[in-house]
């Protein structure tokens, strides 16, 4: 069971059957064949068989398990109704499905005459449980038969999914229909949809008072095109069946863009400021890489990945950042849900050359869920996507404390964006050694460090440790702190601008460690005091001459 499903329509998938056959055009491009298949022999991997047939007893109570109610899709690897599934089998998955019944069931089926025999046969002529809906796969005209199947079914609630929709439909009766979902294909080959396919359905179902649920576009991958038609989105619902529908309301809100679990991170505006000037590296970085023969993996590491969605705090009227000019308008909100944007997760993931690999390293169980997410949403055969549950140093050191060899055909970025100073210079120093992986990194001057450095000079032991460990020398001591005498003796007292100058030794820092370091860009908080600065280090003049040109873009920097 996964706990946080990528399927817009849906909250959770539960799978007491995996493994399928194609039976129509509809399957030619299934996801779930290709997601399997890329397993297929791996040692005690739930997908070790690949996509062939197999019943997963061990999965039936987990529905029971799942105390909080949700909406799951059943088998989003499968089809339940499969010829080659005993009907032994199909019963005991509606008998757990109708035991753990706070939670709502959406099954969806291409085999619409085996459903339609099993379910009449099991509840006698009597309507389905409302919390179990039934529904359909249909692709084209050719696929029609399924819904009259479907009319035919004693259930509660029917829904009919047009996805991939691969033709017009034409005109169809919807009368005992309750819920249509339209969409276009998604992945390696797929097939375009045309808009007045989708408004055939969607008109069909306003006339007919058939809730309509449009999920994607499609494209490479699910939201490469968005999900608006005739500018607006349509995330309808069937009527309410009484029931906990806390589901509903936060299906809504992930189909519109933005986090639906516990794990919301809330970030100032400024955060725009920071992802524009990833995203345009991050740009400019594969579209260099991908024509490089020689390199066999490119790969980006996020250190503190965070969710993929990431709520803006409302900024006061007139207090709009100068240093942001024009550049922010490439970090829009995300469509239909007002004061979110997208996190570096999903900037990273959305650029037009995609990375070969894509690491998301966060220690908070909540983000983990939404980074599974986003995992299901644009993993493919030639974008590998891993979610690490660890301390973003282990992770680092162990990664770069491997064979040197290992990095002849490889090359990476690795997004350092901390809430304050967890990243000690000895994981640094360690990233610059491999010598074929440039860091971009949040350096918290205001947000952090300034905190702990007095003007008086007067340290604990504990705070120097902390510093020393985080800048891997105590030289920044001498740079900040100068003793002066007067009448009374002598004292400590803080440098001017202390600020640009530990900014400009840790950047020379970076350089002695990568070879190369840009000038650091100041971002600034609503009233205009530097919150951290952008910097960027590598191995590669080229490289370095690009970053510096997207930090210097539109704010201050320091060099």
């Amino acid at each position: 069971m996964s706990d946080h499903s990528a399927i817009e329509w849906t909250n959770a998938s539960w799978n007491p059957v995996t493994g399928c056959t194609k039976l129509s055009a509809g399957c030619d491009n299934c996801y779930a064949e290709r997601f399997a298949e890329r397993f297929r022999g791996v040692p005690e991997h739930p997908f070790e068989p690949g996509f062939d047939l197999t019943l997963r007893p061990e999965r039936l109570d987990q529905p029971s398990r799942w105390r909080r109610s949700r909406l799951i899709f059943v088998n989003s690897m499968s089809d339940l109704f499969h010829k080659n599934i005993p009907t032994a089998f199909i019963g005991q998955v509606f008998d757990a499905m109708e035991e753990a019944d706070w939670h709502t069931y959406q099954v969806l089926t291409k085999r619409s005459s085996l459903m339609r025999n099993f379910v009449n046969k099991r509840y006698r002529g009597k309507p389905g449980p409302a919390h179990i809906w039934l529904g359909v796969s249909i692709e084209d005209k050719t696929a029609l038969s399924r819904l009259r199947h479907l009319k035919q079914t004693d259930a509660s609630v029917r829904f009919v999914s047009f996805e991939p929709l691969l033709g017009s439909i034409g005109e169809v009766d919807l009368a005992g229909i309750h819920w249509v979902i339209g969409g276009g294909e998604s992945g390696p080959g797929a097939r375009p949809v045309e808009e007045g396919w989708l408004r055939e359905i969607r008109d069909q179902c306003q006339v007919q008072g058939v809730a309509f649920f449009f999920k994607q576009w499609g494209g490479r991958t699910p939201k490469a095109n968005g999900n608006t038609l005739d500018g607006r989105q349509w995330l309808e619902y069937p009527t309410s069946t009484g029931k906990d529908d806390r589901w509903w309301y936060e299906n809504k809100k992930r189909a519109a863009g933005a986090p639906s679990e516990d794990g919301t991170m809330e970030v100032g505006p400024w955060a725009r400021e920071k992802l524009t000037c990833l995203k345009k590296y991050l740009e400019a970085y594969t579209k260099i890489l991908r024509k490089q023969s020689w390199c066999k993996n490119y790969f980006y590491i996020d250190a503190f990945a965070g969710t993929g969605s990431l709520k803006v705090r409302e900024q006061t009227e007139g207090d709009q950042q100068p240093s942001l000019l024009d550049v922010t308008a490439e970090a829009r909100d995300d469509p239909g849900e007002r004061g979110y944007i997208a996190g570096s997760p999903r900037v990273a993931l959305d650029i037009k050359n995609p990375f070969t690999d894509y690491v998301f390293v966060e220690k908070d169980d909540a983000r983990m869920r939404h980074l599974v997410a986003l995992k299901d949403r644009h993993e493919s055969p030639t974008t590998r996507v891993h979610i690490r549950n660890d301390d973003c140093n282990d992770y680092l050191r162990n990664l770069v404390g491997t064979d040197g060899r290992r990095w002849r055909q490889r090359r990476g970025v690795v997004f350092l964006d901390p809430f304050g100073m967890q990243v000690p210079w000895e994981t640094i120093a360690a990233i610059g050694e491999t010598k074929a992986i440039e860091v971009f990194i949040n350096f918290p001057v205001g947000m952090a460090i300034q905190r702990l450095l007095p003007r008086s000079g007067e340290f604990t032991k504990q705070q120097r440790q902390k510093l020393d460990t985080y800048f891997g020398t105590d030289e920044w001591f001498d740079l900040l702190y100068q003793s002066r005498g007067d009448l009374l003796g002598e004292s400590l007292v803080k440098e001017p601008r202390s600020g640009d100058k530990l900014v400009k030794w840790y950047r020379g820092r970076l350089r002695d460690a990568f070879g190369y370091a840009s000038a650091a860009r100041e971002v600034q908080s609503q009233t205009r005091h530097p919150l951290y600065y952008l910097i960027f280090a590598g191995p590669n003049k080229t490289g370095a001459g690009i970053a510096d040109k997207v930090l210097r873009q539109g704010a201050r920097v320091v060099r």
